[in-house]
C-alpha cells in the first residue's frame, strides 16, 4: 500500500522544488556506506526530486537515472546541476511506468518511496536490479532531537490540527509499508552535525506536502512561519541552528510478491514521524 497519491501532487510546484534546497543534507558517512556496498556501474534513484542523490551518486556512478514524476523538480535539478555530472539521465515520469535500462548496481529512493503503487513498482525494481545489486531506502533529514524538540513537536501537532491532518498511526504504517516488499539485509542510522540559517530552516517547511504553499495559502503559511520562528529563534546563534541530522538507511532486495509477516520491522522509524515522516 502506498500513501494517497494526490497529497503527493504538492510536489508538482515550482515554489516546493525550490524549496528543497533549504533541505539539510542526508549524512555523508551514509553515502561512503553506499559506495562500499555496491558496484559503481549504474544507479537508479526513484523520486529524484531536484537531485539530492542523484548528484551525490553521479561523482562515483558510471551512469544515474534519476526519476521523477514532477516537471517542476526535475527543472530544479537541472539547474542545481547545472550540467557538471552528465552521466546522469534526468527522467521524467513515475517509478511504476518510466522508462529502466538495467541492471542496476544500486537502486536508491529517499522520501518517496511510500508514494508509489508498491505492488507495480517493486516486481519492476525486483527484474531490474543486478544479481549482486542492491536496495537501499533513506530518510531523514530534518533535525534530530533538536534543543527545541518539546515546542517543535507541541507546534506541529497544532499545525497538523489546523490543516486538517491529525496523527494517524494508519498512516504512519502506510509510510513503512514499503518493508513487506524488500528482504531486509540490514538497517543502520548515520549522524551528523549541521548548521543552518533560521530562514532556510522555516522555509525548508514548505518543501513538505503538508506544508506547501500552495496548500496552505499564502496568509495561512506566513502565520506558520511568524509562529515556528517563535518557536526556534531563541536556540540560534547569529541567526543559525545548530542541531543533528540521523539519516535511517534500510538496504536489501525488491521483492516480486508482498512478504505476509515483516521480517525486520525498521527500529525507531516511529520517534521521528512526526518530525519527517508524517509531513513528507
Amino acid at each position: 500500500m502506498a500513501l494517497d497519491r494526490t497529497q503527493g501532487e504538492a510536489f508538482d510546484d515550482l515554489e516546493v522544488a525550490r524549496s528543497y534546497a533549504c533541505r539539510a543534507p542526508y549524512a555523508p558517512a551514509m553515502y561512503e556506506f553506499l559506495f562500499d556496498l555496491a558496484s559503481q556501474r549504474a544507479a537508479l534513484d526513484l523520486g529524484c526530486g531536484p537531485g539530492k542523490l542523484a548528484r551525490v551518486l553521479a561523482h562515483r556512478f558510471a551512469r544515474v537515472d534519476a526519476v521523477d514524476p514532477s516537471l517542476p523538480m526535475l527543472e530544479v535539478a537541472r539547474e542545481l546541476d547545472a550540467d557538471q555530472h552528465p552521466n546522469i539521465n534526468w527522467i521524467p515520469g513515475h517509478g511504476e511506468t518510466a522508462p529502466f535500462e538495467p541492471p542496476y548496481d544500486l537502486i536508491t529512493a529517499g522520501a518517496s518511496i511510500h508514494w508509489m503503487d508498491h505492488a507495480v513498482v517493486f516486481p519492476r525494481l525486483a527484474a531490474a536490479i543486478a544479481d549482486d545489486g542492491w536496495m537501499a531506502v533513506m530518510d531523514g533529514d530534518g533535525a534530530h532531537q533538536p534543543p527545541w524538540a518539546d515546542e517543535w513537536l507541541e507546534f506541529l501537532e497544532r499545525w497538523l490540527a489546523r490543516v486538517g491532518r491529525p496523527y494517524d498511526e494508519q498512516r504512519q504504517k502506510d509510510v513503512e509499508s514499503y518493508l513487506d516488499w524488500m528482504d531486509i539485509e540490514g538497517e543502520r542510522g548515520f549522524e551528523f552535525p549541521f548548521v543552518q540559517r533560521v530562514e532556510d530552516f522555516v522555509e525548508c517547511q514548505h518543501s513538505r506536502a503538508t506544508w506547501a504553499i500552495a496548500k496552505m495559502g499564502r496568509d495561512l503559511a506566513d502565520e506558520f512561519d511568524r509562529e515556528l520562528r517563535e518557536v526556534v529563534e531563541p536556540y540560534a546563534e547569529e541567526g543559525r541552528l545548530s542541531y543533528t541530522v540521523r539519516t535511517e538507511l534500510v538496504w536489501g532486495r525488491p521483492r516480486t510478491l508482498r512478504s505476509q509477516e515483516r521480517l525486520q520491522p525498521r527500529s525507531g522509524a516511529k520517534a521521528p514521524a512526526l518530525f519527517t515522516g508524517f509531513t513528507t
